[in-house]
């Protein structure tokens, strides 16, 4: 092996050498610029920041992390609620929190504005990461149920009242063909058809009274929101004339805040008994001697016979109570009422008894006590209707009605002044629709 002199010279260590001392020189020089341009911008910076206003000082946060600060918006989104949805469904479906489901239902007013859902509802929900930061539902028309997550991280929930713009609007018609077609051809709505007819009822049969060239005239309330129509409101006055005779009803607020109807005078259009229990059917056997059509024999009819279809609302005709509820011959599913002044009212051949029908039970005046059918004898879906007195059967469409008492002292004074705007609104309705004919 042959060891090399390291204080021997060739031609490469010559080579390296002779090269740093060329580059020296430009290192130094580069250097020297990089120095010198760090020293002048330094220096415009400072006069720069000179002549700039100093910062207000602000609160130190040393909470927000660069993750924080960069975190996404809440995710919004509009639920239209299905046949049969329940929220623990929806929340399901959008893989929000049950835990906050939980919570939310445990909030004051919350889950009764919840729970009950109806098909077509919109729920608008807000959340992030499925966590639920803000609920809003429409209760009614009047109310929004409004659920948003604290800073705190707790969730609250308050009722939002809503503005709603009700216009009192008249309208007027003759009666051409239904009640229904004739009002809506007006400009109202079956509910104020039916609404109509429910003012009337004590006074006239719609099903079997009403004619062509009867004609009506009402103020009813239009209620929109935000510019919005919503719907038909109540009726504030109404007139109908029937056959030549002319009804008049003013809708009126006592001060303990019942609602119901009066003529001009201040008499209740409440009576004892309704004209008919079945709405908008029509008599298919009345009082009397008949032919039975399934015993083939004569024999007296001591009731009247509303067809109707399978499932109409049977209505009590009276206050009163409970005394039979069950089969009872060829009437079939039969309800009898006790009345005060010993009057007794039967209902048969109904296919069910209304919810909680029992003996012994206390019903008031158009309550559901039970549906149309065809149980028992019968060829064809309606109701048997009896009335009796003391024991004897009387023709119920003779019956006179009794009125209720009439509005007295303050009421009575609170309600002539009401009246007479209302009666000037009616008349001015009739006038105005009469004139445009």
């Amino acid at each position: 092996m042959q060891f090399r002199d390291p204080t021997a010279h060739d031609g490469t260590r010559d080579a390296m050498a002779e090269s740093r001392v060329l580059v020296r020189p430009f290192l130094k020089l580069a250097l020297c610029a990089t120095v010198a341009f760090g020293a002048g911008y330094s220096a415009w910076e400072a006069g720069l920041m000179g002549t700039r206003a100093e910062p207000e000082p602000g609160p130190i946060v040393t909470h927000i992390t660069r993750h924080e600060a960069h975190r996404p918006a809440d995710q919004a989104v509009a639920v239209t609620v299905r046949p049969n949805d329940t929220l623990d469904a929806i929340f399901r479906r959008l893989k929000l929190s049950l835990e906050d489901l939980a919570v939310l239902r445990t909030l004051p007013g919350v889950r009764q504005s919840l729970d009950y859902l109806r098909p077509g509802d919109i729920i608008k929900l807000n959340q992030l990461n499925g966590s639920l930061t803000a609920l809003e539902r429409r209760v009614n028309d009047r109310q929004t149920l409004s659920v948003a997550r604290q800073p705190g991280g707790d969730l609250a929930a308050q009722i939002v009242e809503n503005a709603l713009d009700i216009r009192p609007t008249p309208l007027h018609a003759e009666i051409t063909t239904s009640l229904f077609r004739t009002v809506n051809d007006a400009g109202g709505s079956d509910a104020v058809a039916a609404q109509l007819a429910e003012v009337f009822r004590y006074d006239i049969d719609f099903a079997q009274e009403l004619q062509a060239g009867d004609t009506f005239t009402i103020v009813v309330e239009k209620v929109y929101r935000d510019g919005h129509y919503l719907h038909d409101g109540d009726i504030l006055a109404a007139e109908f004339v029937n056959n030549g005779k002319t009804y008049r009803a003013l809708r009126f607020t006592t001060a303990d805040g019942h609602s119901d109807y009066y003529t001009p005078e201040g008499k209740s259009l409440k009576k004892a008994f309704l004209r008919a229990p079945v709405e908008f059917s029509r008599i298919s056997s009345g009082f009397g001697l008949r032919w039975h059509p399934i015993l083939n024999r004569m024999g007296t009819h001591k009731g009247i016979d509303y067809a109707a279809p399978s499932g109409t609302p049977v209505r009590a005709a009276g206050d009163g109570k409970v005394t039979f509820r069950g089969v009872q011959n060829g009437y079939g599913n039969v309800i009898v009422l006790n009345h005060s002044g010993d009057v007794q009212t039967l209902y048969g051949h109904m296919a069910r008894f209304g919810a909680g029908m029992a003996v012994g039970r206390h019903v008031h005046q158009g309550e559901l006590i039970g549906y149309v059918g065809m149980t028992g004898l019968a060829t064809g879906p309606h109701l048997h209707y009896e009335y009796r007195v003391h024991g004897e059967h009387r023709n119920p469409s003779g019956i006179k009605a009794i009125a209720t008492e009439p509005l007295a002292g303050e009421a009575k004074v609170a309600f002539e002044a009401h009246a007479k705007s209302l009666l000037a609104e009616l008349d001015n309705a009739r006038a105005t629709k009469l004139a445009a004919r």
